[in-house]
Parts: C-alpha cells; sequence; structure tokens
C-alpha cells in the first residue's frame, strides 16, 4: 500500500490499543465463527453447500462446519474463545463446536497453546476484522514513489528505518520527518533509497509521525510519496517480544503471531511474518496475497 501527497491528510483517529484484546466471546451460535485455520497441508475440505471447498490458512470455520482430511492431511485451527489451538492428521472427520472440535472419525488432535504459556490470555481475532487505528479523512493523489514501510501503521522500533523504492539510479531523496503540529523534526538529502533515525531525532510513544520522500528528475519532473506512523506504547513492544515465537516454532504458532501483531496494528512486523509463511506455503492465496501487500 503506498500514499503520495495531495490534498487532505491522514490523522490517527483511535489511540493504539494499550494491551491484548482480553475477555470471553459470546458463545457462539450456530454458523458463527469459532474458529480460524492457522495451518494446513494436503488436501483438505469443508463442505458447503453441498461441494466440497478447499479450506485455506486463515480461513474462518463457523459453527457446525465439517471438514475433511484426506489420509495424510494435516489442520490446525485455533479457537478464538480460547485461544487454544487443534492439530489434526487425516484421514479424519471434524465437526468444529461452539466450545472444541468433535472428531467424528480419525485420530484425537493435539491440544495445545498457540503462542505458548505466555499466550494464555490472548484472543485473537480472524485476520482482517482488527479495529482500525487510523482512518483516511482526506483523498491523496497518485502515488508516484513507492514507500516500502511505515505507512499507516504503529512501528516496535524507537529508531526507525524508512525505506522506499528506488525510481532511478543516482537520484538524490529529499527526506523530512514531521510531527503531529507540522513541526519538521529532520529534514536531509539521501543518495540510498533508506534512512536509519539518526539518534539525535527522538520518537514519543504513541505519537502520529509524518515522513515525507521527493525527488526530482532531470527532465523535472518531481515525485513525492508520505505516510503516517507511530512508535508503539512500551508494554505493547514488550509483549510483543515476550509472545515471539522462535524460528523454529510450528508455522501454526507463527500465523497467530502474525494475526495479533495484525490486530495491534504492528502492520509491518506482521508483514514479515506473512512473507516468511508465504514462502513455506506458497500455495496458500490468503498468505500470498497478505505478503504482497
Amino acid at each position: 500500500m503506498t500514499a503520495a501527497v495531495g490534498a487532505g491528510a491522514l490523522r490517527w483517529a483511535v489511540p493504539l490499543l494499550a494491551s491484548c484484546w482480553i475477555g470471553a466471546l459470546p458463545t457462539a451460535a450456530l454458523g458463527a465463527d469459532v474458529a480460524m485455520v492457522t495451518d494446513v497441508q494436503g488436501s483438505v475440505t469443508e463442505s458447503a453447500g453441498g461441494r466440497p471447498v478447499s479450506v485455506t490458512i486463515l480461513a474462518p470455520l463457523t459453527a457446525g462446519a465439517q471438514v475433511e482430511l484426506a489420509p495424510g492431511a494435516t489442520l490446525v485451527a485455533l479457537y478464538l474463545d480460547a485461544g487454544d489451538e487443534y492439530a489434526f492428521r487425516g484421514p479424519a472427520t471434524v465437526v468444529f463446536r461452539s466450545g472444541q472440535p468433535e472428531v467424528l472419525s480419525g485420530a484425537k488432535p493435539e491440544k495445545r497453546s498457540a503462542l505458548g504459556k505466555s499466550g494464555k490470555d490472548i484472543r485473537i481475532k480472524p485476520v482482517g476484522m482488527a479495529q482500525a487505528a487510523i482512518v483516511m479523512r482526506g483523498a491523496r493523489g497518485s502515488a508516484r514513489l513507492r514507500l516500502l514501510n511505515l505507512q499507516q501503521t504503529h512501528t516496535l522500533e524507537a529508531r526507525p528505518e524508512f525505506r522506499w523504492q528506488e525510481l532511478q539510479p543516482g537520484l538524490t531523496y529529499e527526506f523530512k520527518l514531521s510531527d503531529d503540529t507540522g513541526r519538521a523534526l529532520l529534514e536531509t538529502q539521501v543518495r540510498a533509497t533508506s534512512l536509519l533515525l539518526p539518534v539525535e531525532v527522538q520518537l514519543n510513544e504513541g505519537v502520529p509521525y509524518t515522513w515525507e520522500v521527493s525527488a526530482l528528475l532531470p527532465d523535472g519532473r518531481k515525485y513525492s510519496s508520505s505516510a503516517d506512523f507511530a512508535v508503539a506504547p512500551a508494554d505493547v513492544r514488550a509483549r510483543a517480544e515476550t509472545l515471539r515465537p522462535a524460528p523454529s516454532a510450528p508455522l501454526s504458532s507463527r500465523v497467530a503471531y502474525a494475526a495479533w501483531l495484525d490486530q495491534m496494528e504492528l502492520g509491518d512486523e506482521a508483514h514479515k511474518y506473512w512473507q516468511a509463511a508465504s514462502a513455506e506455503r506458497p500455495e496458500d492465496p490468503r498468505l500470498k496475497a497478505l505478503a504482497a501487500r
């Protein structure tokens, strides 16, 4: 996603959630989402309108959904209310009840915590349903210079690196960082396509900042883009570090963690995990879309 300079501006409509979403969800009625798929391999299908539909990662599972696993297939599903995940191996037939899955045929699933012991109080929402922390209040023109990070997101980095796509070799870029009052904190020229925030520029937690990059081409055309971001509060950054799964953790745990990062509006950090997950499951369409955004 890319933002460009134009009429209007982005402003933060809702403060960053300072802690994870905790608390009981209403008892799921028939047809309500009770679980979310966090990993799948092999042939796994759900009956929909009398026809089998392939199950993909991040697909919601409603109460009463019946899923068929072919021999050798695997499925991991995260229960949204309890925060537990269940790992199944085919052949198996499973019905997802509101409280826990019911295995009609096949081996019993392995039950585990999606994010380990430190994540027992975490409740993860399906990806795409997290509360938005910012809203667009003014339309901007078509983007011409592609920004690669720190766009309408919160960051875990107190001293972030700003990155953008090269327009053409040898250009000098004008970089500007401003606070929420419009006061310029940093204005400099950059010969590269990235800039690490200097140590002398201190960012405050939860404050919206705007960064802008522009370049003048030899033919006189000027290209410019800007975006807003904020540094996540210290407690959120600490929680993110505590919950962070090891690189060797099951893909399902890393997908659950990425979903939590997304709902905490930590889009840049989540994107790293979506890209890694898509590389491991290149055939999964939802992961591919999240990795490409």
